[in-house]
């Protein structure tokens, strides 16, 4: 299953001159029987070029739960400090991004899931 987007919750263009983060609440990962990511790509749909080489974040990429359990998601060109683990790298310019979800769970295929908003913190 597949949702794609390239603005944010307010319905303004996603870029990178702005911060975002996506917050999976507690329990509020994609539901899956195989695993998922989030992709970010640029305007013309090819992978953002960025200095770690990542391209996606997802259930295989060591992502670091609050204490709460939930799950924040920085998309934003600038490091979040001490928070590098959750980054995926933005471009100065526009971007898209799409969550995958590969053997998707129940409440995906029901409909019930509900994928969170990109919000913008800056």
């Amino acid at each position: 299953m597949y949702w794609r987007t390239n603005v944010d919750g307010g319905g303004d263009p996603l870029s990178g001159a702005h911060d975002y983060v996506m917050h999976f609440p507690p329990e509020g990962l994609p539901p899956n029987d195989a695993f998922w990511s989030l992709t970010m790509a640029n305007e013309k749909e090819r992978f953002v070029a960025n200095p770690l080489k990542r391209y996606l974040v997802g259930n295989r990429s060591g992502l670091v739960a609050n204490a709460d359990g939930s799950v924040d998601v920085y998309i934003q060109n600038r490091p979040p400090t001490g928070r590098e683990a959750n980054w995926l790298p933005a471009p100065l310019s526009h971007f898209r991004l799409w969550l995958r979800v590969y053997v998707p769970g129940a409440p995906v295929l029901d409909g019930k899931y509900v994928v969170p908003p990109v919000l913008k913190t800056r």
